[in-house]
């Protein structure tokens, strides 16, 4: 009976080991992005008749969106669209900032 369970537990220390040296080993590409990597830019697009102010954080090629934080949405046919866009824009921006510095 001990013979098995000397068995059992090495079995299961291997099962460990073989695990960690799977995570460490696996490729880059497949790895989650690290929070620091890429940068923060402003942006607007239209959707649907309405402009979108967004910042987004791109990869450090710039071509993949890791993530985007949507600061207003502005209709096109809405009388004050200028007033609100700049001040749109003016928030993204110190937002923007702001994210940089937390990232430092």
């Amino acid at each position: 009976m001990a013979v098995l369970d000397a068995v059992l537990v090495l079995g299961l220390v291997a099962l460990l080991v073989y695990g960690i040296i799977r995570s460490l080993d696996r490729p880059r590409e497949h790895r989650q992005p690290a929070s620091g990597a890429g940068q923060w830019r402003t942006v607007h697009y239209d959707v649907q008749g309405a402009t979108r102010v967004a910042l987004q954080k791109v990869s450090p090629s710039g071509t993949d969106v890791l993530d985007e934080h949507v600061v207003a949405t502005i209709g096109v046919d809405d009388p004050r669209y200028d007033e609100r866009f700049l001040a749109a824009m003016a928030t993204a921006r110190e937002r923007q900032a702001l994210f940089e510095a937390e990232d430092g």
